[in-house]
């Protein structure tokens, strides 16, 4: 701007001394100069928007290394984008804010459905559950704290005058929650976990005790802890609003074991075969002159307290299961190997026998979702395996203290029929019975037999709504015999 001042300076000069020829001389250059001071500012302006478009450009590459990161985009960036000083440093400061998004990685979504990774692990961990209600409308009542007028428990329906009419119990005891976890390796095959709870830990109504359900983990095709035993086949469970289940299934019991799981295929059939050691534990009925219990009290509503559980085994119950997985369903033929054994508490006397059992149970589809479960069981020394908890004994000790294996056998038959993709039904139809020795106390349950019906409705996947009947009966050995009818109403939501 000095040089275009001198330039007028010297117009000015010349125009004082020819003032006519200096005028035109002024307006030629004073043109010429603003003409030249236009063509600048046009350059600066043109250099100006190319930083701007440039800014722009770095700025949206940033907000989209944050996205990808899992980072909501920093209000921060957009403004040192109006900062001169923020012009001055945006490509280094880009640069660390990309830095950072590195140096932190997101939480992803997991390798099995519904977990997500631990950062900076190949770790994928999920969390799960239900709550459930359960309100029971009991024609007797097994008596104050117990279990079976929570759930069906056959061994406590009343025999005889015993028992509240008219019971009604409220509870939420089934609602679970579970964790899991699944790792790939490349050498051993994937380690997984899993653990669950419920809260069925105290008997007692309205005491709500966390209970372990499951807890294990497997690696490849090992797997050891606590889940269902290899004798019961889960898929033939019935689907039925009662968790004691039927009266003819095997128990549903969760044993302490380990397993080795091995899947082939035989005539293009996915199959597989499970070997399994697990927790042994003998529940025997022990004639009171041999030692002193409740064995032969002629109360017929104790429950367990006739039997006698030694804790004196020496062996694993040995398990065997055969596994056929066609299109169609699953059947699978499982067996047990067990030793029972007794020891005196106090005299030291030891008796043992060997036992075991078979059981053939499957699931079958037939039309459309439609499906049949089933199962068939027989053996002698098994009864813990058999009927829901503490239905018979495995074993008999008379009083001189010789062992006798118990018998015990029965079935399940149940059928589902799907109304449409929302509403199905349950028909269950379940008989168990053991055959004592002549010695043993005559008021031990010799058979039992239960009914269920249900209507269940879920109008979406994570809730379900249900009502049941139960009709279920316990005989004894002496021929006397107790009923059981229940209306059961439940609300389950899962999540």
């Amino acid at each position: 701007m000095s040089k275009f001042l001198q330039r007028c300076f010297m117009l000015m000069c010349c125009w004082m001394v020819n003032p006519a020829q200096a005028a035109d001389e002024d307006i030629k250059a004073l043109l010429k100069a603003l003409s030249q001071q236009v063509n600048q500012l046009q350059s600066q302006v043109e250099r100006s928007n190319a930083r701007i478009e440039q800014l722009e450009q770095e700025l949206q590459h940033v907000r989209a290394e944050q996205v990808a990161a899992g980072k909501a985009p920093v209000g921060t960036v957009q403004a040192a984008a109006a900062s001169p000083t923020a012009v001055a440093t945006g490509g280094t400061g880009s640069a660390s804010v990309s830095d950072k998004a590195k140096e932190k990685p997101a939480v992803t979504v997991g390798d099995v459905k519904g977990t997500f990774k631990i950062p900076g692990t190949d770790t994928s961990v999920g969390l799960g559950g239900f709550v459930k209600m359960d309100t029971l409308f009991n024609s007797v009542s097994a008596g104050r704290d117990r279990l079976g007028d929570q759930q069906l428990a056959m061994a406590q329906i009343p025999v005889g005058a015993a028992g509240e009419r008219g019971q009604i119990t409220f509870h939420g005891k089934e609602s679970r929650l579970w964790f899991k976890s699944f790792t790939p390796t490349t050498d051993w095959g994937d380690i997984n976990t899993y653990i669950e709870f419920d809260f069925y830990g105290d008997p007692a109504t309205y005491t709500y005790t966390p209970r372990l359900r499951h807890a294990y983990g497997s690696i490849g095709h090992f797997l050891a802890g606590q889940t269902w035993t290899t004798f019961l086949n889960v898929s033939a469970l019935p689907d039925t609003l009662d968790v004691g289940g039927s009266a003819g299934a095997v128990a549903s019991l969760r044993d302490p074991l380990v397993r080795w799981s091995e899947p082939f295929n035989w005539l293009d059939t996915p199959m597989e075969w499970q070997v399994a050691l697990e927790a042994p534990r003998s529940r025997l009925w022990v004639d009171s002159a041999l030692e002193t219990s409740s064995s032969k009290s002629t109360n017929p509503n104790l429950d367990a307290g006739y039997y006698t559980t030694p804790n004196a085994d020496r062996y694993p119950d040995l398990m065997a299961r055969l596994n056929l997985n066609p299109d169609w369903g699953n059947v699978s033929l499982a067996a047990v190997g067990r030793q029972l054994r007794y020891t005196h508490g106090t005299t030291g006397y030891r008796q043992a026998e060997w036992g075991g059992g078979v059981n053939l149970a499957g699931r079958i589809s037939t039309f459309g979702l439609d499906n049949m479960r089933f199962m068939a069981h027989y053996g002698k020394g098994d009864g813990r395996y058999v009927s829901t908890n503490n239905t018979f004994a495995d074993a008999a000790l008379d009083q001189h203290g010789a062992i006798e294996l118990v018998n015990a056998y029965g079935g399940m038959l149940s059928y589902q029929h799907w109304w449409d993709k929302q509403w199905r039904s349950n028909v269950t139809y379940g008989f168990a019975q053991a055959d004592y020795p002549s010695y043993a106390n005559t008021v031990l349950s010799r058979q039992v037999q239960s009914v269920h019906a249900n209507l269940l409705w879920s109008p979406v996947s994570q809730a379900m709504f249900g009502v049941e009947y139960t009709y279920a009966t316990r005989e004894l050995i002496d021929g006397r015999d107790g009923v059981l009818q229940r209306v059961q109403f439940s609300a389950k939501y899962s999540f």
